[in-house]
């Protein structure tokens, strides 16, 4: 049976569906990386969450391809459309800034016990250009290549412009791809150094000023090589749709035409969502695996459960983490598992007291 513009399509209900369930279960890491000021980890989840929202929302609101009932999107829309282009420099900046820092802390020749004032300005500010200079730079420049406010398309929502000439592959195109080969980079550095230093890996970190523990740097490695090698492809295959096309001559009064650009553009898509919408929810479900499931996060859980004072109804909760028997199969000793391990484990004491009451 053939679709109609107002039916819902199965992408317009899993999208919105993924999307919160992503952005719900980033808030937890945001809020433990907070705790420990790591900005280049917290600006990565900001942008998942961010981009996981607008999943949620703009399926909601433009969820079938009836173009005669959909919201124009002002304000919204011309909000949404820089952020989602700043994302496209926020997250490989991120990714830059975390995969430098991995390899700054194995980097013995050059270890600093105390840094100076000025070192650490230097690093504030190395940090700064990369995770917020790039989302600037790309919301101030968008306006020189936008020929139109924006695009609505079914279910993705807002979607950025962009003028298909040499000026948007220059300013706009290229730089997601540099930022990912300098994450790249970094990483092949980080490796380099894991294999150089591995029976000296431990007292690196702890001799180092960066409060990583192994299991913290392995995971911000593993989460930051995972999504490397997701975006640098994703960049490559946008630069060479780009490069492949014909380019357009670039002209500033065509482009800002004041009564063209004003067009909004409704696209409908025939049920059919674009990679980059689903790549937003692995990000935010690759960013809970690697920080929601550890130890650290299950121990600011378990300061959660009290304040909420679920402690008194289900004590195994709290306290000390049950061990599984086998110690080759059980869970680490304060992971979410052992957690698990003891809800179940009072639950189903209780269960036998009732029932042999």
């Amino acid at each position: 049976m053939a679709m109609t513009p107002d039916s819902l399509s199965p992408a317009s209900i899993a999208l919105p569906t993924l999307a919160f369930i992503a952005l719900a279960l980033n808030v937890p890491p945001l809020v433990w990386h907070i705790k420990n000021r790591n900005v280049a980890a917290c600006n990565l989840i900001i942008w998942a969450i961010f981009m996981n929202l607008c999943n949620f929302v703009n399926a909601i609101i433009w969820p079938t391809d009836d173009v005669y009932s959909w919201s124009t999107g002002f304000v919204l829309c011309d909000i949404e459309v820089k952020l989602l282009l700043a994302a496209t420099f926020g997250i490989p900046g991120s990714l830059t800034c975390i995969m430098r820092a991995l390899a700054r802390v194995l980097d013995t020749e050059r270890t600093i016990l105390v840094p100076t004032k000025r070192q650490r300005h230097m690093e504030a500010i190395t940090t700064a250009i990369l995770c917020f200079g790039g989302p600037l730079y790309a919301i101030a420049i968008h306006y020189v290549v936008q020929p139109s406010r924006y695009y609505i398309m079914a279910i993705s929502g807002c979607t950025t412009s962009l003028d298909r000439s040499w000026p948007t592959m220059a300013l706009i195109i290229v730089w997601p791809v540099v930022l990912c080969l300098a994450a790249t980079y970094y990483g092949v550095v980080v490796m380099i150094r894991m294999r150089k230093y591995r029976r000296e890996f431990s007292s690196i970190l702890t001799a180092s000023t960066s409060n990583l523990t192994k299991s913290r740097f392995l995971r911000l490695f593993l989460l930051s090589s995972s999504l490397v090698l997701i975006f640098l492809p994703l960049q490559l295959y946008i630069l060479s749709l780009n490069t492949s096309a014909k380019l357009l001559p670039y002209s500033w009064d065509l482009i800002h035409d004041r009564h063209s650009w004003m067009d909004i553009i409704m696209v409908p898509t025939h049920g059919f969502v674009s990679i980059d919408r689903w790549i937003s929810v692995v990000l935010g479900l690759f960013i809970f695996l690697f920080f929601g499931l550890g130890s650290d996060a299950t121990k600011m859980y378990r300061k959660w459960w009290v304040k909420l004072r679920l402690d008194t109804n289900f004590p195994g909760l709290y306290g000390q983490a049950p061990m599984v028997e086998s110690p080759n199969l059980g869970p680490e000793k304060g992971s979410l598992a052992t957690l698990f391990v003891g809800f179940c484990r009072t639950t189903f004491s209780r269960r036998r007291s009732s029932t042999n009451s």
